[in-house]
């Protein structure tokens, strides 16, 4: 416990000290997100903040994990690492479509077959278990991607990729804690800290942005916990020797933490491809976006939608007889019944957003590494 915690607070003061040296320097160089046509603030905003998200976190785990006892720990770091400088590039000079869509395969790839962390098994959904390696190495690598751009599309209102964030990786975390997989709940905590002294600097008034630096660096460490998560949840189950939080239907519980940024995900694509268009192009149609036109402020929009995601995962808990599969249709159900509610609320006339210094353009970092906007 004392490691978790120290990883958390050391983390927490890293990048609470780091991040004002950063707004110093974006501003000597000028290195902003210059207002626009197609966003809401109007003053130029550093985009920098993942840096010190990304070194609170990586100091921290250096310092508290034990890499001799999880040797997986080294490749989830080169990865970190990897997706850390394609988003920090992407921050200050734009990146080819080929070039962000080959370090997000290799960062995946890593994590697959170097790292073996994999999604071995669908447990049962649509009748199929155990998954031939390629295949598994595959799934595993769309299932990162997916996810780690996901967060991208969340990434539009001030402190929500981070409210999210914190939501995820502790639930996770906690889990991995109670279960003894220590250097996991330590990944987990180091994040939470790192996020939790970011919050202070992007809540309305934002001084700082994450950027691609910081949603994608997010992305990927809570891909990596989910994956982990449904394989050692499963494997307890398995071998019947209990636990605390027994998960029965890892799969659909891992849904269930990540349901905001993963039910948007699929929300906006298939809305686009329903409507004709491509599921890259960039609209105001996404959740958060709704919620900014119906009069919340960014930070009111936030706190919502992570109290949905809290909801969805105490819910889920109490789903789990269901098995993966209903459990998953059970979930989406309500996340449509939701969204259809939130979208019949008539949208203030011209209200684009309360809050006056957020990125409110769709932000989008689609899995083809296209970055559109």
């Amino acid at each position: 416990m004392l490691s978790v915690i120290a990883a958390s607070i050391n983390a927490f003061l890293i990048t609470f000290f780091v991040i004002p040296s950063i707004i110093s320097v974006a501003e000597i160089k000028h290195l902003y997100d210059t207002p626009g046509q197609r966003k809401s603030h109007h003053s130029k905003i550093p985009t920098l903040g993942g840096i010190g998200i990304f070194a609170g976190f990586l100091i921290s785990v250096c310092l508290y994990a034990n890499f001799a006892i999880t040797p997986k720990l080294q490749f989830i770091m080169a990865a970190f690492c990897l997706v850390f400088i394609l988003g920090a590039k992407d921050d200050i000079v734009e990146l080819t479509a080929y070039k962000k869509f080959i370090g997000q395969v290799a960062a995946a790839f890593i994590i697959a077959y170097f790292g073996d962390i994999r999604i071995t098994s669908l447990y049962g959904v649509f009748n199929i278990s155990h998954l031939n390696y390629f295949v598994s190495i595959a799934l595993t690598m769309f299932v990162i991607i997916l996810i780690v751009n996901s967060f991208n599309l969340i990434d539009g209102i001030n402190c929500l990729a981070a409210f999210s964030g914190v939501i995820i990786a502790s639930a996770f975390g906690g889990w991995f804690y109670l279960n003894d997989y220590n250097d996991f709940a330590i990944l987990a905590s180091a994040i939470v800290g790192s996020l939790f002294a970011f919050i202070k600097y992007n809540f309305t008034p934002a001084k700082i942005f994450m950027g691609d630096s910081g949603s994608l660096t997010i992305g990927i460490l809570s891909s990596i916990l989910a994956i982990e998560f449904i394989e050692k949840s499963e494997i307890i189950h398995l071998q019947n020797i209990g636990g605390h939080f027994w998960i029965t239907a890892a799969p659909g519980m891992a849904v269930a933490i990540l349901i905001i940024p993963l039910f948007d995900t699929l929300r906006a694509f298939s809305l686009r491809i329903l409507n004709g268009k491509s599921p890259f192009e960039a609209d105001r149609n996404h959740i958060h976006h709704k919620l900014i036109d119906i009069g919340l402020s960014h930070v009111q929009a936030s706190v919502l939608l992570s109290i949905v995601n809290i909801g969805f995962i105490v819910f889920g808990y109490y789903l789990q007889f269901l098995g993966n599969l209903w459990m998953m249709v059970a979930l989406l159900a309500v996340a449509i019944m939701l969204s259809i509610v939130l979208f019949s609320i008539k949208s203030l006339p011209n209200n684009k957003s309360i809050d006056e210094n957020q990125d409110a353009k769709d932000n989008i970092r689609p899995i083809t590494g296209i970055k559109l906007g």
